[in-house]
């Protein structure tokens, strides 16, 4: 049974083969310039003068999965087991899934886990949605090397959230029986007023008994997560649990599974502060 560390680092090999650099040592150079302008970016989330966070290059998507899309998914694949009523959605014979901001694939893998270390057999079809339609190459293989009971359908559908015009012609995705939005509120903040009108929609269209799961930095004004409460009061979402706390990720995840990349670029992300809301709607 495949770990998140193994599973991605199938992912980071041919991420990292993708680089365009003369030889091994000048794409570890690049990879570490972009590990450190991530962790600087992601340090000034609310500045909005901050330089927009681009993933379009090979080097910025491979530093992005390998610091943070391990601990991103444990906390998925954690919080649904920690929550009966998202456990069983996952009973039935078939569960479809929002990822709302989810191109990264920590969702999808976090669900993926939940589902294969608890034997799920349910047919799991994930739409992933997110501005940088290179995202889709990452994870449109990402069956491929599971051994899994279920069949798995993702979807990856190119969506700027501050542009009307990319998703109003999107529907099926709003019949989810999940969203989820994992440290997305805090990526569009910069850009509230013109990501709005997307989150409104999502809302106000899901159906009524779908489950919504927010996880995000806890910052220390708490604009993040009172954004998501605004709009799940808003839309008549009852909140079913909600805290802020230290998250990390599970200990069966190996560092040398990263390897090489381990020994080359050290830990990726292990734990955070975060704020937690999960509720349903009315």
């Amino acid at each position: 049974m495949l770990t998140l560390a193994q599973l991605i680092k199938l992912v980071l090999d041919e991420s990292y083969q993708d680089i365009d650099a003369p030889d091994d040592a000048a794409k570890d150079a690049a990879i570490e310039r972009e590990l450190a302008r991530l962790t600087d970016s992601y340090g000034h989330l609310k500045d909005r003068t901050r330089v927009e966070i681009d993933y379009s290059s090979p080097v910025g998507r491979f530093a992005y999965i390998y610091k943070y899309t391990v601990a991103h998914a444990d906390y998925i694949k954690q919080l649904i087991e920690l929550t009966s009523p998202l456990q069983r959605l996952f009973d039935g014979n078939e569960v479809s899934v929002a990822c709302l901001g989810g191109g990264p694939g920590s969702d999808l893998l976090g669900i993926l886990k939940y589902m294969i270390r608890n034997r799920k057999t349910s047919t799991l079809t994930c739409y992933l949605f997110d501005r940088e339609r290179a995202w889709g190459d990452s994870w449109s293989e990402v069956a491929r090397p599971l051994e899994a009971n279920f069949q798995l359908y993702p979807v990856f559908q190119q969506m700027d959230v501050t542009d009307r015009t990319t998703w109003t012609a999107y529907s099926k995705f709003l019949r989810a029986d999940l969203f989820t939005l994992s440290y997305f509120l805090s990526e569009v903040w910069t850009f509230k007023a013109q990501a709005e009108p997307f989150f409104d929609h999502c809302f106000r269209r899901a159906k009524p008994g779908a489950y919504f799961l927010f996880v995000d930095n806890n910052d220390a004004g708490g604009e993040f997560v009172q954004w998501y409460d605004s709009l799940a009061a808003a839309h008549g979402v009852e909140r079913i649990a909600g805290r802020a706390c230290h998250m990390a990720f599970s200990i069966e995840e190996e560092k040398r599974d990263l390897e090489p990349y381990y020994s080359k670029f050290g830990w990726p992300k292990r734990g955070s502060n975060v704020a937690i809301r999960i509720g349903r709607k009315r």
